[in-house]
């Protein structure tokens, strides 16, 4: 599997924010465990016994509303935002909380999109400069890829506010899309080349507003990563410096630590993941295929594929790599079993991670290999 496509998947959901639908409706499977989710729990309970007691406190649900979409519970902030704005549809909070958590959830469909701008719309009547309002409406925009007016009210948030980072935040999710849409396109070359540039700016302007703002590093981190270039690693470094507990920043350092000849640096971030969190998989991984693609050291790689599929045992990568450092060692018996139990996974006990043509091309490679060993027995 191509494991830069895990490196997207597994971060993606922190980079969430006011978004367009391209990078909303990423992966949302996977969150870093950091002392976040310890002090969400915290204050969830504070707020579920005040709920327990009066089903009805509107203040209490919008607080947890809220609480849960900084914390991507998506289903669970609509759930609170549905029921505050049915206690009272005038509420500007409530009326706002529905309307952010109606394009937030997974499902969220064109309907919704529209129905959330109509609220928008009128919270921007009710409250014409507050800024959660007219970025949300410009979001609503951006997601019926309706751009002209996405930028015309992100304009309009940033004359109110020069220094409005969810403003920014948004036009430089616009530009990156917009980029996406033509980075491949050879006739389009220039224009790839301008709107990158713009998205760079948008995202390196967040960090001198505030250079704490760590979701603007990864989004820096991402964008020069998928051009190939080194300058990934700076930011994700900073990103990982501002949020050393976060394990999703520190797989996207470490994986792009390998991907640019930094493997032994690598391996110690990963060492370091597993120490901080021993059921993150990946990690063993990763180090496994770098002992055994990069340095030989096959049964060094061998225990770290152990440890994956004692914690995955649908992890296909690992049993088809453990295939490979077998084979190369020439016990063909348990190149065998490996290759078998890489074939016996069905597509529908895979990983959230690994798309269908990543499962089958893994799996033809089991396949032919171990077509290939058959016939010199």
């Amino acid at each position: 599997m191509n494991s830069k496509i895990i490196l997207f998947f597994l971060i993606s959901t922190l980079l969430y924010a006011c978004s367009v639908e391209e990078e909303k409706n990423d992966n949302k499977n996977f969150i870093a465990k950091s002392s976040l989710t310890n002090e969400y729990e915290v204050s969830k309970r504070r707020l579920d016994g005040l709920i327990s007691q009066n089903a009805d406190d509107i203040n209490a649900l919008i607080e947890r509303g809220n609480l849960a979409l900084d914390h991507y519970d998506f289903s669970n902030a609509f759930s609170d935002g549905a029921r505050a704005f049915r206690l009272d549809s005038n509420k500007f909070e409530s009326r706002m909380l529905y309307a952010r958590s109606l394009i937030d959830r997974p499902t969220t469909t064109e309907k919704d999109k529209i129905v959330a701008q109509g609220h928008f719309l009128k919270l921007v009547k009710d409250k014409p400069n507050n800024l959660d309002a007219i970025v949300g409406l410009a979001n609503t925009y951006a997601l019926l890829q309706d751009f002209e007016n996405a930028n015309a009210w992100i304009e309009k948030a940033l004359k109110i506010d020069s220094k409005c980072i969810d403003a920014y935040r948004l036009k430089g999710s616009i530009f990156k899309i917009r980029y996406y849409a033509v980075m491949d396109d050879s006739d389009s070359k220039k224009f790839a080349q301008a709107l990158f540039d713009s998205t760079v700016n948008a995202y390196s302007y967040i960090t001198q507003i505030d250079p704490e703002y760590h979701v603007a590093y990864m989004h820096l981190g991402l964008l020069f990563d998928q051009r190939n270039d080194p300058l990934c690693l700076d930011h994700y470094l900073s990103a990982v410096q501002i949020q050393p507990e976060n394990l999703d920043y520190k797989y996207a350092l470490a994986y792009a630590n390998g991907e640019y000849g930094k493997e032994r640096e690598a391996m110690r971030i990963y060492e370091e993941m597993i120490e901080q969190d021993d059921t993150f998989y990946e990690a063993y991984c990763q180090t496994g295929q770098i002992l055994q693609f990069k340095y030989y050291e096959l049964d060094s790689a061998l225990y770290y594929y152990s440890q994956v599929v004692d914690k995955d045992e649908y992890h296909l990568d690992a049993y088809v790599n453990m295939g490979i450092a077998y084979q190369d060692k020439g016990d063909i018996t348990n190149a065998l079993k490996n290759y078998a139990k890489a074939l016996a996974i069905k597509p529908e006990e895979r990983g959230v991670l690994v798309t269908l043509n990543q499962f089958n091309e893994q799996q033809e490679l089991a396949r032919s290999r171990a077509k290939e060993l058959k016939k010199k027995l």
